[in-house]
């Protein structure tokens, strides 16, 4: 650290900028860290900061110069694929600047429900998914009882009271009822194994355990097994995205379109033939 505190120091010194590291015939200047340097750093952050990416620097050079000395002129003949990289990402980017400027990201529900519609076979679960409820409570709790009812009967009083009594007692409370979730996530929060699930779903809408300390209570509202088609809520923000990229794909398709019978309207190009 002594280096680089010395090295600010000469920099505060003198208007000629001196190499900060040097690997072979190459230097590195602190004009090269412009820009990287948070203003408001403390002077030893900035000098930890600037050790850190000196060394980076440090062992890029170092791990170059020994690809340079054995790689054939051949194999270090990059101008084609750096050619390449530029022409893909000058593209890429107009592309985005084209896209952050027309494309219409308000999708419609009734554009959601009509793509569910016509690709329910793309919506295919892959694990079991319920709504459900989930409470953990000392096995001394009051009115565990009402608790039952609370959770077993919907209602929006039956939930604030179940919520408040929560707040108060509940060791863990959860409340999946409005949400589809994996059912593994409630298998985790059981303190036995359930082998079967789709067994345990046919055959339980409210079930209670206890062991030496809690009693667990797990309602299950709906559920939606493996292998048939997902909820359209539970996958209504995939078909959003879906769409948008959709959307995406067909703006970058009719502008190169547009450009290229653009261009043979106006006799920009040429194909030679053998």
């Amino acid at each position: 650290m002594a280096f680089f505190s010395n090295w600010c120091s000469r920099i505060q010194e003198t208007n000629k900028e001196k190499p900060l590291a040097r690997v072979g015939n190459q230097y590195l200047y602190s004009s090269e860290f412009r820009g990287l340097i948070k203003p408001g750093l403390s002077k030893n952050d900035s000098m930890i900061m600037i050790a850190s990416l000196a060394e980076k620097w440090i062992r890029k050079q170092l791990i170059l110069q020994k690809a340079e000395l054995n790689l054939t002129d051949e194999e270090k003949d990059v101008e084609k694929e750096l050619d390449e990289y530029r022409t893909s990402l000058i593209i890429f980017k107009y592309e985005q600047k084209l896209i952050k400027e027309k494309l219409d990201t308000a999708i419609k529900q009734k554009e959601v429900v009509d793509y569910y519609d016509n690709n329910t076979s793309n919506f295919i679960l892959n694990y079991d998914i319920v709504k459900a409820q989930y409470i953990k409570l000392p096995k001394r709790s009051p009115n565990i009882d009402k608790v039952k009812e609370w959770m077993q009967t919907e209602s929006a009083d039956n939930t604030k009271l179940l919520e408040r009594y929560c707040l108060q007692h509940a060791i863990k409370y959860e409340y999946f009822k409005d949400d589809w979730v994996n059912f593994d996530n409630i298998k985790m929060l059981l303190p036995i194994e359930i082998s079967n699930n789709e067994l345990f779903l046919k055959s339980y809408e409210f079930y209670e355990l206890k062991d030496s300390t809690a009693i667990y209570l797990l309602n299950i509202n709906d559920y939606k097994l493996k292998g048939t088609v997902s909820p359209l809520k539970f996958v209504y923000r995939d078909i959003k995205s879906i769409i948008l990229l959709k959307r995406k794909q067909k703006l970058i398709n009719d502008l190169e379109n547009k450009i290229y019978f653009d261009a043979i309207d106006r006799n920009n190009f040429t194909i030679y033939k053998n």
